[in-house]
């Protein structure tokens, strides 16, 4: 075992020892290279659920001292959705959320690992969560592609408006994560061992390394907008039956159009 391995071994000891000595966790589970951990390199986070009955929720998320090394803490962001990302001192990161079971029915899962379990009935939850419909298995390449075009559209007039973050979102953001998971569905050639069916941007370089889609985004906006329309052209067009030709030339004589005050497209 090499040192990254030991240190993340470490942690997730301590991690399920120091729920186990908790009265109100009923078990943690992991998620993630925690569980699969043939995936852990330096970068890798700790990933898990705590489990608790309802009435603890409140004071397991409001007091995190249950947390092995809590006072090495540097910050623990509570998200929207009561998850945690939590940075330590030494920039080690582990991000979990404090849910009861009707909380973690709601949750997607691949790999996954209960480390113990005080009820017996955390394996079995499990077990049906993760053969919930993933996110991957949700596609309409129809549906999907459309809002990837009207995302190239609309990110190049805000770009052209001088909205540049805006356009960054929906040119990097929103039209990438649509095109994503139509790429791969007409693209089903990738190495399937090292997917990911939960976010489609994990992995991609070393699932699909044809797609190549970062390095169309290491320019402006209008130029990565119009390489993102050739790239998916080029990928789609000789496998999709269903290609949208007519929507991707309107789309096309937009983005190549020369630019004047009142061309720009109006929100």
């Amino acid at each position: 075992m090499d040192a990254t391995h030991e240190r993340f071994g470490l942690y997730l000891a301590e991690l399920v020892s120091a729920c186990r000595e908790h009265p109100l966790i009923d078990g943690p589970v992991l998620m993630g290279s925690t569980a699969d951990r043939s995936r852990v390199d330096e970068w890798s986070d700790h990933d898990f659920a705590v489990v608790c009955e309802t009435p603890s929720l409140a004071e397991l998320r409001s007091d995190l001292g249950w947390l092995p090394r809590h006072d090495s803490l540097a910050f623990a962001a509570r998200e929207h959705h009561d998850g945690f990302k939590a940075v330590y001192n030494d920039g080690s990161v582990i991000e979990f959320a404090v849910t009861d079971r009707g909380g973690l029915a709601t949750f997607h899962a691949n790999a996954w690992e209960v480390a113990y379990d005080d009820h017996s009935d955390l394996d079995p939850l499990m077990r049906l969560v993760a053969a919930r419909t993933k996110p991957s298995e949700q596609v309409d390449p129809v549906r999907d592609f459309d809002v990837f075009l009207a995302s190239l559209l609309i990110g190049v007039g805000r770009a052209r408006r001088g909205e540049l973050l805006s356009a960054w979102s929906l040119v990097g953001g929103q039209a990438v994560d649509h095109l994503l998971p139509v790429l791969v569905a007409v693209s089903p050639d990738g190495d399937n061992r090292r997917a990911d069916n939960l976010d489609a941007r994990r992995r991609i370089e070393l699932v699909h390394p044809e797609f190549a889609l970062a390095e169309l985004l290491k320019t402006d906006v209008e130029t990565a907008a119009r390489n993102l329309l050739n790239r998916a052209d080029h990928l789609l067009r000789p496998r999709w039956s269903g290609y949208p030709d007519a929507s991707v030339e309107v789309i096309r004589r937009r983005l190549w159009a020369t630019p004047t005050p009142n061309q720009a497209p109006t929100s």
